[in-house]
Parts: C-alpha cells; sequence; structure tokens
C-alpha cells in the first residue's frame, strides 16, 4: 500500500497474499481474513468505486470522501495500464513460441479487478506451453494441457515491479507446484515489468523466474507511449475533444516511429476507441454514454457470464439503447461473418454480445419504453458474406435510429466527413485506412 499512496484495488491484495480465491484446504488465509484482522486494529478501510472495484485503503480520518474518490479513479487507470499490454504481450510470447495458442487467459483492462482464475488462485495471464527444451514428450506429441508446462505471467506497468511482487508471484506459484498429489507440475514464471530495482531482478533470476522489460519487447518508445496512455486515462473524463484527440494522435505516431505498429495491434485498437469517443459525445450529446462497460449474469450453476462493450449509450431522444462495438483495424484487413462462437466476429456481436446485453438491460428497457439497438463500426472491411448479413441486420429492428447498423473504413470516413470531425477523420485515414499492416482476425 505505501509503493500505492495508500491504496490497493482487493484483486491485487489477493496477488501479493496469495490468496485463495474461495475458501480450501489449504492452510493460506483468504484474504478476508487478512483485512478483517487489520480493519479490526483501524489500520485499513475498504471502498468501492463506481465501477464496482473494491479497493483497500488506509483508515485515514483525513481523507475526504472526495479524496477517496479521486485517489480509486487515479488508481483504476494504473490498474488499466497494466492491463492493456497484455494482449500485445501475449502476442508476442506467442510469435518467440514461449507459449501456445492452445489456451491463453489474460486480465482484461475493461475489467481490470478480475484477474485469470487458475487453481482458486488469480494470475495476471496465463498460457501453456510445449516448448520445455530437452523433454521425454516431444513438443509434436504434447496434445493435452497435462502434457505441457503451466506458463505463468505477472506484469507490473504503472509503477516499479518490487520485491512485495516477487514475493506475492513465488508464493503463488509455490501453491500451485504443491497442489497435486502425485507427479511434478511443471510451471514458468514470467516478470514483464517497466522499471525493476536491480536485486529484485536478480532474486526472480536466481529462482529461474523468466524476465522482460516492456522496452527489450517493444522498443524504448514504449515509455513514452505508456506517459501518454496514463494522462489519457486519468484525464479521460475530463479531456476536451481536441485535446484528447491530440493525446490519440501523439500516441499513434510514437508507436508508428518506434515500428510496433504490428505488435501493437491491441493498443492500436484501444486509441481508435478513443478517437471515436468525441463523434459519438456529439451524436448523442444529451445520452447517458457508458465506455468500456461490462455486463455480467449469474447463470444456473452459480458461475458468471459477462462481456464488455465499447459504449452503452442510453438515449432519451430516440428512446434507444445503443450498443456500439468497434474495431480499429487496418483497412487491409477483412472481418469474418464467423458464427455466434467465434470471438472478433460480426455473428459474436449481433448474435451473442448483442442478445446478452438485451437480457441484462431487459428490466431498464421496459421501466424507459426503450429499444435495444446495435451498430458495429470498423476500420477495416468485410467479406461478401459479411456484407450480406449485415444488410439484413440493416433492415431489421437492430437500425438505430440515427445511425446504420455498421459502417466499414469508407462508411466511417464519411460519417466522420458528414459531421465535420476533419481531424479525426486525417487521423484514422493516417493510421488506419492507409496503414501497411494486416491485422490476423
Amino acid at each position: 500500500m505505501d509503493l500505492n499512496e495508500g491504496i490497493i484495488s482487493y484483486y491485487e491484495g489477493l496477488k501479493v497474499t496469495a490468496s485463495p480465491l474461495k475458501a480450501s484446504s489449504t492452510k493460506a488465509d483468504s484474504l478476508d481474513e487478512i483485512f478483517g484482522y487489520l480493519k479490526r486494529q483501524g489500520f485499513v478501510k475498504e471502498r468501492t468505486d463506481r465501477s464496482g472495484i473494491r479497493y483497500i485503503l488506509y483508515d485515514s480520518p483525513s481523507l475526504e470522501n472526495e479524496e477517496e474518490m479521486e485517489l480509486m479513479n487515479y488508481h483504476r487507470a494504473r490498474m488499466v495500464t497494466d492491463c492493456i499490454f497484455l494482449p500485445d504481450i501475449m502476442r508476442w510470447l506467442r510469435r518467440v513460441n514461449i507459449v501456445d495458442n492452445h489456451k491463453v487467459i489474460y486480465r482484461n483492462k475493461t475489467t481490470p479487478a478480475i484477474g485469470a482464475n487458475q487453481n482458486n488462485l488469480v494470475w495476471d495471464a496465463y498460457a501453456y506451453t510445449k516448448t520445455t527444451g530437452l523433454n521425454p514428450v516431444l513438443a509434436a506429441k504434447a496434445n493435452a494441457i497435462d502434457k505441457m508446462t503451466l506458463v505463468a505471467i505477472d506484469v507490473v506497468i504503472a509503477r516499479p515491479y518490487s520485491q512485495v511482487d516477487l514475493d506475492g508471484f513465488l508464493s503463488r506459484i509455490q501453491i500451485n507446484l504443491h497442489s497435486v498429489s502425485e507427479g511434478t507440475r511443471k510451471v514458468i514464471p514470467i516478470i514483464v515489468y517497466k522499471e525493476i530495482p536491480e536485486l529484485v531482478l536478480n532474486r526472480s533470476r536466481a529462482l529461474g523466474f523468466m524476465s522482460f522489460d516492456l522496452g527489450s519487447i517493444f522498443g524504448t518508445n514504449i515509455y513514452s507511449v505508456i506517459e501518454r496512455l496514463n494522462l489519457i486515462k486519468v484525464n479521460d473524463l475530463t479531456l476536451k475533444d481536441d485535446a484528447l484527440t491530440a493525446s490519440v494522435e501523439g500516441t499513434l505516431d510514437l508507436i508508428r516511429n518506434s515500428g510496433q505498429e504490428d505488435s501493437l495491434r491491441d493498443l492500436r485498437g484501444v486509441l481508435f476507441e478513443y478517437l471515436l469517443y468525441p463523434l459519438v459525445r456529439t451524436l448523442y450529446g444529451n445520452a447517458q454514454i457508458e465506455q468500456g462497460k461490462t455486463l455480467s449474469m449469474t447463470k444456473q450453476d452459480g458461475s458468471k457470464e459477462y462481456y464488455e462493450y465499447d459504449f452503452i449509450i442510453k438515449s432519451s431522444t430516440p428512446k434507444e439503447i445503443l450498443i456500439i462495438e468497434l474495431k480499429g483495424y487496418s483497412s487491409t484487413s477483412r472481418i469474418p461473418i464467423g458464427d455466434h462462437n467465434t470471438h472478433n466476429t460480426l455473428r459474436w456481436f449481433f448474435r451473442r454480445t448483442l442478445p446478452f446485453a438485451a437480457k441484462v438491460l431487459d428490466k431498464e428497457v421496459k421501466d424507459s419504453g426503450s429499444v435495444i439497438k446495435g451498430c458495429f463500426i470498423t476500420s477495416a472491411s468485410f467479406f461478401d458474406d459479411g456484407k450480406e448479413f449485415l444488410d439484413k441486420m440493416n433492415q431489421s429492428g437492430h437500425k438505430p435510429k440515427n445511425l446504420d447498423s455498421y459502417y466499414d473504413g469508407d462508411g466511417l470516413i464519411n460519417l466522420l466527413k458528414g459531421n465535420d470531425f476533419i481531424k479525426i477523420k486525417q487521423i484514422i485515414e493516417k493510421f488506419y485506412i492507409k496503414s501497411d499492416i494486416k491485422d490476423q482476425i
């Protein structure tokens, strides 16, 4: 907590204390037990922000409610920074054959307080690998998870990686290693950091952990990118449209100049969302706009199902709840029609996540007299069967009153031009429409 201005999230508490998510037969104390003891001693208190994230703060009577909220907002932005590079980090680890495509799970920027759950413990990310050097089981024959090696990944970008982080990571690794009664569980621990004290780095290497400086993965310009992202994340609700657009353009310039456009595809997608926020805010000026919102529902078996949404717009004129899906890919890419089980496809949105949002928001829809609508916006293009599918969506009840059901790169440029967003149009043309990068979808 001293490393974070007197505040940590409940998720980070689970990490550094190596606490189990649910009560188990292990001797490890739960975080609630640890927190309860500290609370009774008057050291800490718990607070929850508007997005439902739980925080543990020092119990300081001098801290006003507004100051607590500001502290939580700032800390959430730092948590998002730790998450935002994870998809690109995992892609890099796959490219250098450190992890396999078989199963890759990682903490999401939209839900930074929910980690990857494996063996009743939280991780920033985990995957499996067949790449374990000389081994009795050849990589080609390691076709099941029990024949592969677990890769556990700890990522701290928003602040220096500390001895506390290493101790918590090591404890979780040890619990995982001892969780099998027979045989040997194989684990490769990986640390990814922006800064780390030399002593902590040497200790991690002595333990046999792999460690990667973010600059060694994405180039030294990544540090300037992180600084800009922190400014955008912390101030995104107060930045004027021109300032927000300029910040995004500067970040995209840094990424291009570093030669990392291909490696940082997911980050470019995040910046695409910020670029379109002024357009959405103008088109629905009197509406409630939620960006990066997660909707969840508890299933009959007690597990939770949840999906993230780029924009949820609750409008009174017209009476709509509009769900917008954004894909900031290069124009040389094509988004497949897919099916309702395949991520990043048209049917995944229109046949799965959009109907799910309608279920979750059903009461709100009925109470307000609104209707659920959907819109898919991308800087890429579609295959012919996708266009036919989208044209049908545009003739159906999914179509919003003031927008079409979809926009490809050309349609988006015309939409921006028609609403006088010339600067944003130029930025999207420069970094997405005329990009040489071909995104793999």
